[in-house]
């Protein structure tokens, strides 16, 4: 609804930051409960997995900064909004292609592609031969989604630690500029006009 001077009525505008808020919230909420899920079920297993305790704790630090920025706007600026998507998409990217080599059962050669969790499996009796066929072979589309939710929260996350590293120094300089036109006052030293 606009108003006559072409402003977004206060109503609507109300009702969709307490959507946007709720969504932020139950997504947020829902991040955490899977990554405390998984992560307890890693810790049960026989052999605890390192890979899945790394996307557990992504995705719960991820969430927990969903739930606690739920309530306030976006305050990143474009330079952590670039920073962010950069660190999620090329870690994807690269993630998806970097093939992880194993060896098991005399000499079987087994190549998993994606971190954190592979998507696609391949063996065979050489390198080359376990690539080619992790390549061919069948994926996981509920592991291609994960290691997308991963690394969308991991670049949130290191857009965040940007900002807060943006803000403290920001918050220095002030301070010190305060802390020089308090001295500065208290000598009598007045800045010419």
């Amino acid at each position: 609804m606009i108003d006559a001077k072409g402003d977004a009525h206060p109503a609507v505008d109300r009702r969709n930051g307490t959507l946007y808020t709720a969504v932020r919230a139950l997504v947020g909420c829902g991040s955490v409960i899977l990554g405390l899920h998984l992560g307890g079920m890693n810790v049960a297993a026989y052999e605890a997995d390192g890979n899945v305790s790394v996307f557990s704790g992504v995705v719960i630090i991820g969430g927990m900064i969903m739930i606690t920025q739920a309530r306030r706007q976006p305050r990143a600026r474009p330079a952590e909004w670039v920073a962010g998507t950069a660190v999620g998409a090329v870690g994807l990217l690269v993630s998806m292609a970097t093939p992880i080599q194993q060896i098991c059962c005399d000499a079987v050669r087994i190549v998993r592609l994606g971190l954190p969790l592979p998507w696609t499996t391949g063996y065979g009796d050489t390198w080359s031969q376990a690539v080619g066929e992790a390549w061919r072979g069948t994926w996981d589309p509920v592991s291609v989604v994960s290691n997308a939710i991963f690394w969308a929260y991991a670049g949130m996350i290191f857009a965040v630690v940007i900002g807060l590293f943006r803000r403290a120094r920001h918050r220095d300089s002030r301070v010190t500029r305060d802390r020089r036109s308090s001295h500065a006052y208290a000598a009598g030293v007045t800045e010419p006009s």
